[in-house]
């Protein structure tokens, strides 16, 4: 298989599932490593910071750094911060709100996360994943802020998210959709398939897209964010898709990238 200059791994279905290693795929990135490469994993994820993705790699054998993790969670925050919004509500998990708050971003509902009475104009909805926050008072509170003017943004628009043994859960888009159905407002959305977060990191670097390389177990994500950023598209067989579409390779495991 060709060699890129920046190899893009997707991690949910990709490089784990849950918290269980996908077999081959720690085996695969430390091989990779002893190649001058560079290796980033974009993740629509927004639940966590970097710093615990950092830290749940390595519990699994696997290596890497602050600077090689984009989330859609800080993709959503230097948007949020490029285009002057300054006050925002959270549907979403701790680490969303404390990677908005890292970007300078202020968040009303920020000590629970739950419903939370708002003064004053808010910006922007924010929302993410929300597994243990989420309820009808949430959505009710953030409906009431898009209604009376703020933005709606969503992290990512993933319909579910895949977990160990095979099993899937509801993903981001769950939440994304409820709150679009309600207000009658499209959200923008700043994670993949939208190229941003990677274009941030290749501009700055000066890679080229033609030399780059997106892995990941999505289509509607991962292989359309290869191909909106000028990137070559792998689908790997371990998460959601199954069976890749015409023009696009497809692998059983990172360790047929080698």
């Amino acid at each position: 298989m060709r060699r890129y200059s920046c190899y893009v791994f997707d991690l949910d279905g990709t490089v784990y599932r849950g918290d269980e290693v996908i077999a081959g795929a720690a085996e695969a990135l430390r091989e990779l490593r002893k190649s001058d490469v560079r290796i980033l994993f974009a993740t629509n994820n927004s639940s966590q910071t970097e710093a615990s993705y950092v830290a749940k790699l390595s519990r699994m054998g696997i290596q890497a750094r602050l600077d090689e993790i984009l989330t859609s969670g800080r993709a959503a925050a230097r948007y949020c911060a490029a285009v002057g919004i300054r006050r925002v509500f959270v549907v979403g998990e701790a680490g969303l709100a404390e990677t908005l708050i890292d970007e300078g971003i202020g968040v009303v509902n920020f000590n629970t996360l739950r419903v939370h009475p708002v003064e004053g104009a808010v910006d922007a909805v924010i929302a993410g994943i929300c597994r243990d926050a989420l309820s009808y008072e949430l959505l009710d509170s953030a409906m009431q802020c898009v209604l009376a003017g703020a933005r709606l943004i969503g992290t990512n628009a993933d319909a579910t998210y895949p977990l160990a043994g095979g099993r899937f859960a509801p993903g981001a888009g769950t939440v994304l959709g409820a709150l679009a159905a309600c207000t009658g407002i499209k959200p923008t959305v700043i994670g993949k398939p939208n190229p941003y977060m990677l274009f941030q990191v290749l501009q700055a670097e000066g890679i080229a897209a033609a030399d780059t390389v997106v892995v990941g177990d999505r289509i509607d994500t991962d292989i359309m964010f290869a191909k909106a950023a000028g990137c070559t598209g792998i689908l790997v067989t371990t998460g959601v898709d199954k069976e890749a579409p015409v023009g696009t390779a497809s692998i059983g495991g990172l360790l047929e990238l080698l």
